[in-house]
């Protein structure tokens, strides 16, 4: 058990300095507190927020939102997606993935994943369309890429619409393209552990004029730019971004960047340290990625070179040891609202690939194996101090003895 006075060698979460605090009394003491409407502005950060992380990102637009969640659910919406639809979605993800899909009154459908990349495998979604599917949601778990150009011309060979959840993939390329410009929209979470954050808030970025505005309609009450604020014309409810949240957000943009370099220098050093270590691997890039958000860092074991420690073991002697790891997502089929389809009345969720039998571990098998014997590790390991990798790596080590 380490001492309480040990060295902290781990970097806390948030990161924040007087610009963070400067930018935010700012707001306090200006009085404007929302950003109104297009037709009737009031603040400028969450404006120009819009316009910088669109920059960042690479994509023509971007609408800021209050959440993760609500920033899927509205592209799904644009995109026309409703009641009956089926939307294809990673079965490695957190809850927000598929409850946006069920928010839609739409029926997710759950993929399995690739062993060694942990995202959606591509090769299992053909398989799993119907005459009623929509839309795909790949999720870029930890930040790394599913096979964009592959999954892209699946979607255009059957016509179906795609939603990047890019949650964990701020500033992540592959084949040369940040993540959320191959589909037809992507979407950012800024939750208090995302690796750019405000506490809450999210964004959906894309490359088509129609579309944005779409989006933002449904995102302000049913607005529509540069017209009078009361007029609503078409259904929208209010999923906007503060300007409390738009003044941080750019402030802590400044910063990502060089994080962002960091976490994928110290990512490749501790892929390496670890890829030598019998017993485990780490989730694998997928071919074509140059950068990744590294959100988290998932690593797989094998129980026959750790003394048969169990997961629940295993992530506790890393807890003792102050190193910040997580337990992993469970598998969406098994989360007891599918299981039981505790979820929206009047919908028939019959046809789906999961409820009561259907959410059985061996009709997934990857994901349910993966889940068993993997931990992750926080963002904050590769902005920490070279020590606390070799310590993760010594930790490790001393438990194949």
């Amino acid at each position: 058990m380490p001492k309480k006075n040990q060295e902290k060698i781990f970097q806390e979460w948030p990161i924040f300095d007087a610009e963070d605090i400067e930018a935010i009394t700012k707001v306090i003491n200006s009085g404007k507190w929302w950003v109104g409407s297009p037709g009737d502005p009031r603040g400028e950060h969450t404006w120009r927020f819009q316009e910088e992380f669109a920059s960042f990102q690479e994509a023509k637009h971007c609408i800021a939102v209050a959440n993760g969640t609500v920033a899927i659910e509205a592209a799904l919406l644009a995109l026309g997606i409703g009641l009956g639809d089926e939307v294809i979605v990673s079965d490695y993800t957190f809850f927000a993935s598929a409850s946006a899909v069920v928010a839609t009154n739409a029926v997710p459908i759950f993929c399995d994943i690739d062993p060694e990349t942990l995202v959606m495998d591509v090769d299992k979604v053909e398989d799993l369309i119907t005459k009623r599917t929509k839309a795909i949601i790949p999720v870029h778990l930890g930040g790394n890429p599913v096979e964009m150009d592959r999954l892209k011309k699946l979607a255009n060979q059957y016509n179906l619409k795609i939603v990047e959840d890019c949650a964990h993939a701020h500033g992540s390329r592959y084949k040369g393209v940040r993540a959320g410009n191959w589909g037809d929209a992507g979407t950012f979470s800024f939750q208090a552990s995302k690796v750019v954050t405000s506490g809450e808030g999210g964004a959906i970025i894309c490359n088509d004029d129609e579309l944005a505005d779409k989006m933002y309609s449904i995102i302000d009450c049913g607005r529509m730019k540069n017209y009078f604020s009361y007029a609503h014309f078409t259904y929208g409810t209010n999923y906007r971004m503060s300007e409390f949240l738009g003044a941080l957000l750019r402030t802590q943009l400044k910063k990502f960047p060089q994080q962002h370099k960091l976490r994928n220098e110290n990512a490749r050093y501790f892929l390496k340290k670890l890829n030598e270590i019998e017993g485990i691997y780490s989730m694998k890039p997928t071919p074509g990625t140059t950068e990744l958000g590294w959100y988290v860092f998932p690593i797989v074991f094998n129980p026959q070179k750790f003394g048969g420690l169990t997961k629940e073991e295993f992530y506790n002697i890393l807890n003792r040891n102050l190193i910040p790891t997580d337990r992993c997502y469970p598998p969406l089929h098994s989360l007891t609202c599918f299981k039981d389809i505790n979820l929206r009345k009047g919908i028939d969720y019959s046809k789906a690939n999961w409820g009561g039998d259907k959410s059985n571990d061996a009709r997934f098998p990857i994901v349910s194996d993966i889940y068993t014997r993997s931990v992750e590790f926080s963002h904050t390991l590769l902005i920490s101090e070279t020590q606390a990798i070799e310590k993760v790596i010594n930790v490790i080590h001393s438990l194949q003895k």
